[in-house]
């Protein structure tokens, strides 16, 4: 299965090391029927949650921690470049992903924000055989295909 983590999940996984985001870097790093999609956009926006001072001061993540855990889901991931497409979203913040999971075929985009449920964007997405899912519902059907 090919897989998009949204930036929040991507966050989680640096964060919360046994959550269930960083289990399903896990799984997919293992199996070789997964596959991780990110984008350049995706790792640079990871980098820059994580660097901020509110996020800090809670998870107290040194710029190497950052550049370091960034280079994890780069190693394990399929880097696209994705291509502009007509607006999908309402927050223009979240468009480059969903340009990539297009770019990179992905079945799964993987997210906790509620623009990516609203019925244009799953109309869209289900038009490309992309489903829009959660961290816990996202893990139960990794583990099933493997």
């Amino acid at each position: 299965m090919r897989v998009l983590l949204d930036t929040n999940l991507l966050v989680r996984a640096a964060i919360t090391p046994e959550g269930s985001a960083r289990a399903i870097l896990r799984l997919i790093e293992e199996s070789e029927e997964h596959a991780l999609v990110i984008s350049a956009y995706l790792l640079s926006e990871v980098a820059d949650v994580l660097s901020r001072d509110r996020i800090r001061a809670r998870w107290p993540l040194t710029d190497e921690e950052v550049r370091s855990y960034c280079e994890f889901p780069a190693r394990i991931g399929e880097e696209v470049s994705a291509q502009p497409l007509p607006p999908i979203i309402e927050d223009p913040k979240d468009q480059p992903i969903i340009e990539a999971a297009v770019a990179g075929t992905a079945a799964v985009i993987c997210t906790f924000d509620a623009h990516f449920y609203r019925q244009p964007v799953l109309a869209f997405c289900a038009t490309r055989d992309i489903r829009v899912m959660n961290d816990a519902d996202l893990l139960q059907s990794l583990r099933r295909h493997i």
